[in-house]
This record gives C-alpha cells, sequence and structure tokens, in this order.
C-alpha cells in the first residue's frame, strides 16, 4: 500500500470510533474571540472539532502564537483523535498574521507584476517556514482569482492580476513553494472572486458568467493549482446563475460536486469561505446554510471572524446552533451520514498529512524574517515597481520635489482596527516611504497634511520649478472600504493646479489610472507592504538622481 492508501486505511479507522457528535464536530473549523483559550479547548475537547481559523485577534506575536498552538494541541492529544488541529490563517501577502514580527513580502499582485515565477516559489516558500514555526500549519492562500474588475473592492492585490495565464504561472509556483516547504495551502475563491464588483464580506455577488466561459478563464488557475496538487480550496460565497440559478457557490452541487470534483478531478478537501459573512447569513439560516454546503459536496464548514457582526456575545450561541442543527439533520435522515463519513475520511487525511509536515518541516523561530527573508521580498518589492506613464517625461525628476500624501490623516487607523483579518500593517505605508527619505538625507520636501489643506484651499501656490509627488494607497478590507474617492478628488484638484507637473507614486494598483487622463506620470509598486514602500521611495531618490533604472 502507499502513502496515501495508508492514510485512508488509517482514516476509515478513526471514523468508526466515533459518535455521531464527534463525527459532524469534525466538520467544523471555527473562530473564537481574543486571546482567552478557555472557549476554545472547550470546542476541541467538548465539541470535537477539526481546527481553526486564526486571526491576528487571537496572535499578535510570534510567541503568542506558539503558546495558542501548543495549547491546543496538547488538548486535542488528550481526546480519542490525537491527530494535529488544523490552523488556518490569511497568510497570502496582501492579507497577513503576524505582520510586525513575519514577511509578507509585497503581496500577490505585485508578484504578479513582477512576473517572476522563482519567486512567487520563494516567498510562498518563506509563508510556509514561517508560519509552521508559529505553529500555523495551514495558510488560506494563494487567491487564484483572476481579477478581471478594476472595481473588485475586495480582491484587488491578493490577486496575482488579471491576465490568466500569468495568473495561473503564479498559483502553480506559489502552490509548488508552500508544497515543496511542508505546509498545506488553500486556493480560493472556488470558482473564481476576481470578476464581482461587491464584497462577498457584505453582499451576495453575482457573476453571469457561462460555464465555458469560467473553463477558459477563471478556472484556468485553479486547474493549475489542482495538478500542482493542491490539498484544500476554498468557496466563494458568489451567484453564478448560467450554471446553477439556484444556488451560490458554496451550497451548489453543480458547481462543488459536478465541477470541482468530477470535471476538475480535485479531490482534497473544500473547506467554505466563512459562513459568518453577510453574503451567506442575510440569504441563510446559520445550520441550513452549514447543511447545504456538505450535500453539495463542501469538507468543512469555517466560521471565521466570529465578532463580523460586532455581536461577540452571540457568536458561541450561532457556533453551538450551527453544529446541532448539522448533527439533528443527520439523526432526522434531512443529511445521508454517508456524506459526513466521505468528508470526514478526506479530512482526516489531510489532518496526517499535517502530522507527516510537521516531521519534515525543521524550523524554528530564527527561521521568521530573517536576512535572506527580508532580502527576497524587498527583491519582489523592486521587481514589481512600474513606471506605467511618462507622457511629458518627467522622469528623471528635475526641480524642487515636494511629496504629499493623499490618504486622509486617520485612513490608516481603519486598516489597522479590521478585527484581526486584512493587512494588520502597524505602520502605514507613506510613513515608511517618509522614514526612507529622512534615512537617506534627500531634499525631497515633504509636506504634511496641514500643508496639503493650504494648497488645496488655494492659500498656497506650487513654483514654477516645483515638482509634485503625490502618493495613493488602497487596502482590500473585509466588509469596508478603504476611501479611494477621497484620494481621487484631492489628486483631480492637484493635476489641475500644478498644470501637469504632477506625478503620481502609487502604493497600490494601477486601477485608478483609468480616472486620471490629465495625469502626466505615474509609477505603481502594486502593494502597500512595508517592502514595497522602501522600495518606492529608493526608486523615487534615483529619480531625483537622474536614474530610474
Amino acid at each position: 500500500m502507499g502513502v496515501l492508501d495508508n492514510a485512508r486505511a488509517d482514516a476509515r479507522g478513526l471514523i468508526a470510533k466515533l459518535t455521531l457528535e464527534q463525527k459532524v464536530g469534525q466538520l467544523f473549523m471555527l473562530a473564537f474571540g481574543g486571546k482567552d483559550l478557555t472557549y476554545a479547548r472547550k470546542l476541541v475537547r467538548e465539541r470535537y472539532i477539526s481546527g481553526f481559523y486564526i486571526s491576528q485577534d487571537n496572535a499578535e506575536t510570534v510567541s503568542e502564537a506558539r503558546n495558542l498552538t501548543q495549547t491546543l494541541q496538547d488538548e486535542t492529544s488528550s481526546t480519542i483523535l490525537d491527530l494535529p488541529l488544523i490552523f488556518g490563517v490569511d497568510q497570502e501577502g496582501a492579507w497577513g498574521v503576524a505582520v510586525s514580527e513575519t514577511t509578507t513580502g509585497p503581496g500577490n499582485l505585485a508578484l504578479g507584476a513582477a512576473d517572476d515565477v522563482s519567486l512567487t516559489h520563494e516567498i510562498y516558500g518563506i509563508y510556509a517556514r514561517e508560519m509552521m514555526a508559529c505553529g500555523y500549519n495551514v495558510i488560506l492562500s494563494p487567491c487564484a482569482d483572476i481579477n478581471s474588475n478594476p472595481d473588485n473592492p475586495i480582491i484587488g492585490p491578493r490577486s496575482f492580476g488579471e491576465d490568466r495565464d500569468r495568473v495561473a504561472r503564479h498559483v502553480k509556483a506559489a502552490v509548488d513553494g508552500a508544497l515543496q516547504n511542508h505546509i498545506v495551502c488553500c486556493g480560493k475563491h472556488f470558482p473564481g472572486h476576481g470578476d464581482t464588483s461587491e464584497d462577498s464580506h457584505r453582499l451576495l455577488p453575482t457573476v453571469n458568467r457561462s460555464l465555458a466561459y469560467l473553463l477558459d478563464q477563471d478556472l484556468v488557475p485553479f486547474q493549475a493549482a489542482i495538478d500542482a496538487g493542491l490539498p484544500m480550496i476554498m468557496t466563494s460565497h458568489i451567484n453564478f446563475p448560467q450554471i446553477d440559478p439556484d444556488f451560490p457557490a458554496t451550497l451548489s452541487p453543480k458547481i462543488m460536486h459536478d465541477l470541482l470534483r468530477d470535471k476538475m478531478g480535485f479531490q482534497g478537501v473544500i473547506v467554505t469561505d466563512s459562513m459568518n459573512m453577510w453574503g451567506m447569513r442575510n440569504n441563510y439560516d446559520p445550520a441550513e446554510s452549514a447543511i447545504l454546503a456538505l450535500k453539495a459536496g463542501c469538507d468543512i464548514i469555517m466560521l471565521s471572524e466570529e465578532h463580523y457582526e460586532h455581536d461577540e456575545a452571540n457568536y458561541v450561541a450561532k457556533q453551538m446552533a450551527t453544529i446541532d442543527g448539522v448533527v439533528k439533520a443527520v439523526e432526522e435522515g434531512d443529511l445521508d451520514l454517508d456524506i459526513i463519513e466521505d468528508a470526514l475520511e478526506r479530512i482526516f487525511c489531510l489532518r496526517i498529512q499535517l502530522a507527516m509536515n510537521t516531521e519534515l518541516c525543521k524550523t524554528d523561530r530564527n527561521d521568521i524574517s530573517g536576512q535572506k527573508h527580508r532580502e527576497l521580498a524587498d527583491l519582489a518589492a523592486e521587481k514589481a515597481i512600474r513606471i506605467v506613464r511618462d507622457r511629458d517625461n518627467l522622469l528623471p525628476l528635475n526641480g524642487k520635489v515636494k511629496l504629499i500624501g493623499l490618504s486622509g490623516s486617520d485612513a490608516h487607523q481603519m486598516v489597522i482596527n479590521t478585527r484581526g483579518i486584512g493587512p494588520n500593517d502597524p505602520q502605514a505605508a507613506f510613513d515608511v516611504l517618509c522614514q526612507e527619505f529622512k534615512n537617506s538625507s534627500s531634499d525631497i520636501e515633504i509636506l504634511s497634511e496641514e500643508d496639503l489643506q493650504e494648497y488645496l484651499a488655494g492659500r498656497r501656490c506650487f513654483g514654477e520649478d516645483d515638482v509634485v509627488i503625490g502618493v495613493t494607497e488602497d487596502y482590500p478590507l473585509p466588509g469596508m472600504d478603504y476611501d479611494v474617492d477621497f484620494q481621487k478628488e484631492r489628486l483631480e484638484k492637484l493635476v489641475q493646479m500644478t498644470e501637469g507637473k504632477m506625478v503620481v507614486c502609487a502604493l497600490r494598483s494601477d486601477y485608478e489610472l483609468r480616472s486620471c487622463p490629465d495625469l502626466s506620470t505615474y509609477v505603481a509598486s502594486y502593494s502597500s507592504r512595508v517592502c514595497s514602500a522602501r522600495a518606492m521611495a529608493r526608486f523615487i531618490i534615483r529619480a531625483k538622481i537622474g536614474s530610474t533604472d
């Protein structure tokens, strides 16, 4: 027998020992609030769950992460199932955990812009080594979404871009980099979240595309990931009415079983996107949606963002009601036990793989954010920077250079207060960029928010020799929007005031350029991460002394 056959035999042996309540508990991957592990330990000991969705809210530092994972692993060791728990984290570049101490790199969109698959492979190897050193054994990445809609409010820099083949190449490289460094990775959000103009954290989006179109476009990166050995896929809460007019993807047998399992050949674990997101909660009862997802072919029901509704008092009751609802459905014959046991076989095989990965991955805290990791992140950020437009040849920079941050003074506070899910950067990208200028003794003048208000109000004017650099940012935030419209209004005024001598250095995607026809020069880093802010600062300094190579 091969390794997989042995794992399946072991899984079936474990399943035979479990009660119905223990079987159903294993179908859940739950979140919990804050850093108190009392409730989390109870979930392992009394509800038999298979794992946790972990956010920055649960552990801000590497030490806290190691304590959390070890404490909960010790708890499961005393149960009938002495298998590693699943600890899933959104370590994906644009989003991250323990960000102040780990290496996120510039994120997927920047990696796609750099278009060096070896770098993508290396960056995902970094995620694997660092997360395993934290005790986290599943990264909920890469995003395999093609960002075909530039107005997408939630994917953006989480995607490798809008070109199908480029996204597929980098998704494959990411999966290879993760698996070769002994961590389980999870492609998302099947069958694609890139063509939406709505955020499924708030609404239930619709993508009105045919199956033929999806097979030719959005599903190509997912197929590349599957062919590379991807062990997990996450669903999307999106309607695809041309494929299934009745159910969103997460609840659709036509999408989860007929398409993903049968047509595309995926035999790994299917995990739902968070069933607490409003795209699901506004339309389905918690237990009902879990039962429908299992019937559709999903294996693990994930309830992350436990206080997404800002109602921490009730999330425990909702979790319990969802688990109990599934138990009741099996008892009453509404949910076939064979469906449960088929899912359990795949889940247990995955958890057996987690145990093997732990033995193979010899990492420790010294592997986290070491010099080599930082150098690779910096290299990726450097290679991503693009001069997208320089119509009036403002580069290299001549004259007196004034630099302005176009985000509102309070904008970054929203970024670091996203309930532990999202960028979690402790520093604003613009602040990092300014610090680089100060460290370099550059003669670039950095204007304050008060200075900018003076110019916008017409109380001060730019001189003939002034070249103005405006810095824009954008962040994909779950359930809320970074105020890019505010930036846009300021940018439009400055373009007119500077009479063409305006350069935008974008610590974000270049999609905003569509609405700036009068702007002369635009440089993009495709990322708002710290390494990209430093790389952009170095680009500007080189441009000031006459070199943009």
